[in-house]
């Protein structure tokens, strides 16, 4: 074995240029695909990470009415109320209704020391931190209490809190003090994990949903529902549920009982679902992208390999003629190719490792401005060291194969014609 090894390097070093190149074939080839892979996963992660993490909750939005009924016309707006929630909540949806939230919303102005900024200021109940998933950094959520008795606190977001705190300045030190949104002291009770999904541009603050219907006079509108459910697998099934809610609100408001534009339901689940077929779509395309990138490395090796035997076609004929057999030119030949694309490979997967941890470091993690929301372009763009290293056997398993053919003809070379050639 070790004088195959000599017989190799001596082959690799007499060509250079030769051996260079098609190890930067095969190099690049591992390169992209894992470079690509890692950037897929990013966006992917990213995308996971902008749409949230609450799979079973929908929002429910009133909108306008999208025909007469009963001497209305059509573009009627839609004003949920407290009656709405409470079929929501009633027996009739019970199957599939878990927690259910009203939510209110009031543009207001915050000052905290020197500090000023207009913000939003959501009104919830509790059961709206498990519903959306709310992480708590310092402090507390809204609790039962707050709601009963009405009182004036809040919660910030971490985004908002790093705001009010000041370069340098710990947060969480801001959860017990008092701040003044519009004409009322009140006090901070916790620090959220900002949360865009909520949508809307402006500093989010969240707050019990009795104070802001109180002090705001919001008792009768409510514009957001939220609500978390079961049993709602698939998408027929939602739309059914979905339908006979409709139904309901709209023979409340006196809109037809077949007007689907009285509400839109914004389903996270089936968003999700969808967002697993295109992530599937693309994971796919981004394999079968990298896999022809592979293959370019493969055709460069076997294509280096039918030289190599071209060239070596007269010291094969004299390793045959002294009594060498076909096995050991066939063995020469297979080992030089795995020598090849493992080297090159395995430097290959080294690079797009390393232009992975790049991208994690640069581009992973970075909130760009969207306009009125932040999204996060990349999360997480790595690829695991187990896909790596498959990888990389699958590129040196395939080069093995690359040179099968070449090993294969010289194996089969005659030793007279092969004394022949020039």
């Amino acid at each position: 074995m070790r004088d195959i090894f000599q017989d190799i390097f001596s082959s690799l070093w007499q060509n250079k240029l030769r051996t260079a190149l098609t190890g930067f074939s095969v190099a690049w080839g591992i390169f992209m695909l894992i470079a690509l892979l890692g950037a897929g996963n990013g966006v992917f992660n990213a995308l996971l990470s902008n749409s949230g993490t609450m799979d079973r909750s929908m929002v429910i939005y009133p909108q306008r009415t999208g025909k007469p009924y009963a001497g209305y016309e059509k573009g009627r707006r839609i004003r949920l109320d407290v009656k709405d929630v409470e079929f929501l909540e009633s027996e009739m949806f019970a199957d599939h209704v878990d927690e259910v939230c009203p939510v209110v919303q009031q543009m207001d102005s915050l000052v905290y020391g020197d500090r000023f900024m207009n913000v939003e200021l959501i009104g919830l109940t509790p059961v709206f931190q498990q519903i959306q998933n709310v992480q708590i950094a310092a402090g507390r959520f809204i609790n039962e209490l707050d709601g009963r008795d009405r009182r004036k606190v809040v919660v910030l977001g971490t985004t908002e809190a790093e705001q009010l705190a000041g370069a340098g300045n710990d947060p969480s030190r801001l959860v017990g003090r008092q701040v003044r949104i519009g004409s009322f002291s009140w006090q901070i009770v916790g620090l959220a994990k900002s949360d865009e999904s909520m949508g809307g541009g402006s500093p989010q603050l969240y707050a019990p949903y009795s104070t802001v219907s109180l002090i705001y006079g919001k008792d009768n509108e409510i514009p957001q529902v939220f609500f978390s459910f079961k049993d709602l697998d698939t998408d027929e099934e939602s739309e059914k549920f979905e339908s006979a809610y409709r139904s309901v609100v709209n023979s409340h408001h006196s809109a037809a009982p077949d007007d689907e534009n009285t509400l839109y339901f914004w389903n996270r689940m089936s968003s999700s679902r969808q967002m697993d077929k295109v992530t599937r779509i693309l994971r796919t395309a981004l394999w079968i992208l990298g896999l022809f990138t592979l293959i370019s490395g493969i055709v460069g090796v076997s294509n280096i390999m039918l030289i190599t035997v071209k060239e070596r076609t007269h010291e094969f004929g004299i390793r045959k003629a002294i009594g060498a057999r076909p096995a050991s030119l066939l063995k020469l030949v297979i080992t030089e190719a795995v020598v090849i694309t493992a080297v090159f490979g395995y430097v290959g997967m080294f690079l797009g490792m390393v232009a992975n941890q790049i991208m994690d470091k640069t581009l992973g993690d970075a909130p760009i401005d969207a306009g009125i929301v932040k999204i996060t372009m990349f999360v997480n763009p790595t690829v695991g060291l187990d896909v790596a290293v498959k990888a990389t056997l699958l590129l040196i398993i395939a080069g093995t194969l690359a040179g099968l053919i070449p090993a294969w003809k010289a194996s089969k070379v005659k030793p007279i014609e092969a004394l022949r050639a020039e």
